[in-house]
């Protein structure tokens, strides 16, 4: 079903002058209030073109579903739309059987071919989480073939960056991997019936979702509207303008400021906030002086107080003292990791070394980590080391990141539950790239070996070593630890948070 322009209109208040930016909400009747949830969103959700290419959010989780999730808490690869699986060949080679009668929001049951054609996309564009090949067993059974044989095999196939199963109808020409994306139909709890690129989204509930959990929808319409300044996005919630606003939790951008949680929260809005994986910290460019110098990596690790940079975030996050990753991390905690913060012991190393004017580069657009930066000039200056921040435009940013003209940078290293694992490889193991954040040969076999072990025990015991490795190296920084923030009106009840994203199947709007 294709929403027309007048039905938008009827179902959302939304004129001519509300698509260039007036409030909708107060347009809304008192009935439609109740019925359709607001979203406000950075991005655009790129549900035309490329289908390899869509948002890796809000599509990913209220459209899509995946063959397998990953839980954090047990460090398990759990069953979604398979029912089982058998690991072969040492683990190059993944067999799913799947569940049957799981029907897509067009009516087309999910099997093997089906499975097959959505792996197949990534496969023709030799994307970074594709499988080397797809393999239809039975109409039910299905095997994916790699290249290397490690664990990263199942984290790829939940990771934010591939894709969950799509019919074959979402693209044209239909079933064909290298097809345009025209309408993205999937098994989820939402369809999408309507899409204007860099504007708004709008679904409604996926009937057959709902019928195989046997639970009730209690929104008719779910709307995401495209906000991409983050400051802009706020005032839209403060307006009324939109219900809800969420994270695009992929790393480092298009989030709401944490800055911005408490004075929303004294206001009368709602804070829901998820501990993730996912740490912000200082990179070194240990490739060149003075960081190529573990005892100067070292320095900043005492000069920074990390009680402090949680306090500007005014306690929605966690101060990064107890390791590289919060302790919900697998190991983190049987890693008996402590940053100290010893200042007496900066200026001792500092004092010794011949240290020049040091760059630390921030992106301008990233609100909280321009206030961090600023934090951590004035720490650094307390221990006798000279700090020049350049607070720069997003291109700028990095082009001097990609180059490695700077010194120290704000980062990030995890993600989300379902990214873990991927950023465990993009940040610490070969190939070099801008986004690497540390690797050196202890370091790299280390990480090496965690990606590699299929058993969970062993794997557990790997991810010590690793750890242990890149504190001992003073490889990162650790900051503070992040959340998945969601802000909403004191009336939307019913967000509920799973596998770190927020879903909205059984959300609904007090009138």
């Amino acid at each position: 079903m294709r929403l027309t322009r007048r039905d938008f209109v009827k179902y959302t208040g939304f004129g001519a002058a509300s698509l260039l930016g007036m409030s909708f909400l107060g347009c809304m009747t008192k009935e439609t209030t109740k019925d359709t949830l607001i979203i406000g969103y950075a991005e655009d959700l790129k549900l035309r073109g490329d289908p390899a290419k869509i948002d890796r959010s809000i599509p990913k989780f209220c459209v899509l579903e995946r063959l397998i999730e990953y839980d954090l808490s047990s460090d398990d690869f759990v069953p979604s739309l398979a029912k089982k699986w058998n690991v072969e060949n040492g683990g190059k080679r993944i067999v799913f059987e799947l569940k049957k009668g799981i029907l897509f929001s067009d009516g087309i049951e999910v099997d093997a071919n089906t499975v097959k054609f959505t792996y197949d996309i990534l496969v023709v564009k030799k994307h970074s989480v594709a499988p080397g090949s797809v393999e239809v067993i039975d109409d039910h059974t299905v095997a994916f073939n790699f290249d290397e044989a490690w664990v990263l095999n199942f984290a790829k196939l939940q990771d934010v960056h591939g894709l969950g199963v799509m019919s074959p109808k979402s693209v044209k020409p239909e079933g064909d991997p290298n097809g345009t994306l025209v309408d993205l139909i999937g098994t989820g709890p939402f369809k999408v019936i309507e899409y204007v690129e860099n504007q708004y989204t709008v679904l409604e509930p996926n009937r057959y979702w709902f019928e195989r959990t046997g639970l009730e929808p209690k929104i008719k319409k779910l709307i995401v509207k495209v906000i991409p300044d983050e400051d802009t996005r706020v005032m839209a919630l403060r307006s009324g303008e939109v219900d809800v606003l969420i994270d695009n939790y992929h790393g480092g951008y298009d989030y709401t400021p944490r800055n911005q949680l408490s004075e929303l929260k004294k206001e009368g809005f709602k804070i829901l906030a998820k501990n993730i994986p996912y740490t912000w910290i200082v990179v070194f460019n240990y490739k060149k002086e003075p960081f190529n110098d573990v005892e100067m990596r070292w320095a900043v690790n005492y000069a920074i107080n990390r009680d402090e940079i949680a306090k500007i975030f005014d306690g929605w996050v966690r101060p990064a003292w107890d390791g590289m990753f919060p302790p919900e991390a697998p190991g983190m905690v049987e890693a008996s990791i402590r940053y100290g913060y010893d200042p007496e012991k900066a200026k001792e190393i500092v004092s010794g070394k011949d240290v020049g004017e040091i760059k630390l580069i921030v992106d301008k657009s990233q609100s909280d980590q321009v206030l961090v930066a600023q934090l951590i000039q004035q720490q650094l200056k307390n221990v006798g080391l000279s700090v020049k921040l350049e607070t720069l435009e997003k291109g700028v940013y990095k082009q001097k990141r990609n180059s490695g003209d700077y010194n120290l940078r704000i980062y990030y290293i995890g993600g989300s539950e379902r990214t873990f694992y991927m950023r465990i490889f993009w940040r610490f193991l070969p190939p070099e790239k801008p986004w690497k954040v540390y690797m050196s040969n202890n370091v790299t076999e280390k990480a090496m070996a965690v990606v590699k072990e299929f058993d969970k025990t062993k794997r557990r015991q790997k991810f010590i070593e690793f750890y242990k490795a890149l504190y001992e190296e003073a490889g990162v920084a650790p900051l503070y630890y992040e959340v998945v923030a969601v802000a909403e009106k004191p009336n939307v009840e019913g967000i509920k948070f799973e596998y770190s994203e927020p879903r909205f199947y059984s959300t609904y709007v007090k009138a």
